[in-house]
């Protein structure tokens, strides 16, 4: 049993992850400072240093975090139902896109595009883990349409979809980003259609 110690240092940690997280998906990972950080938590910022090594490993653990709450969602919505359509995978992205996991990804690519370490290490390990995924509903897809393009290249275009709507939903706020995915799904579903008929 986890003594008061031991538990006060889970909860900090815990309340420092909440921060930065809120934090990057509001800003961004070069403006969530340590101070921000900390002031967001209300907690030190020494204690940044003592749970995650450096800024650079919170940030890693946000974007690890963002991650496996995207994979759940995917999994919550897809996992179980016998037969999947494109509006199916269509949705649940969007769903991912406009959660804050999905800000999250948006505001941290073009810091983990400008340099090696572990920001960029983090969104590689991610991103390769959910396209995995990705590729395994597809896969499902493209076996019930034969003449589809392969699930890998299907997972490309939706990957580059939901990392487009989000960077211009930050250049352009009223973007309809919900008309976008609706629009994607009908493509997609269109071709499934050529691809039978």
């Amino acid at each position: 049993m986890a003594n008061r110690r031991e538990e006060s240092a889970q909860e900090s940690r815990r309340r420092l992850l909440d921060a930065a997280t809120e934090l990057v998906a509001e800003v961004g990972p070069r403006a969530a400072s340590v101070q921000a950080v900390a002031d967001r938590a209300g907690i030190s910022r020494g204690s940044i240093a003592w749970h995650f090594g450096s800024k650079e490993g919170l940030i890693a653990e946000v974007i690890d975090h963002a991650f496996a709450t995207a994979e759940h969602e995917y999994r919550r919505r897809l996992d179980g139902s016998g037969s999947l359509s494109f509006a199916q995978l269509v949705d649940a992205h969007l769903a991912v896109v406009n959660a804050p996991c999905g800000r999250i990804f948006a505001t941290a690519l073009p810091e983990a595009m400008l340099e090696d370490g572990p920001l960029r290490t983090a969104y590689l390990r991610g991103y390769e883990r959910s396209r995995a995924l990705w590729i395994e509903y597809l896969e499902r897809l493209v076996a019930d349409n034969p003449g589809l393009p392969e699930a890998k290249h299907l997972a490309t275009m939706l990957f580059s979809s939901g990392i487009g709507a989000n960077v211009l939903h930050h250049l352009d706020g009223p973007i309809d980003r919900a008309g976008g995915f609706a629009s994607l799904g009908r493509v997609l579903e269109l071709a499934a259609e050529a691809a039978r008929g």
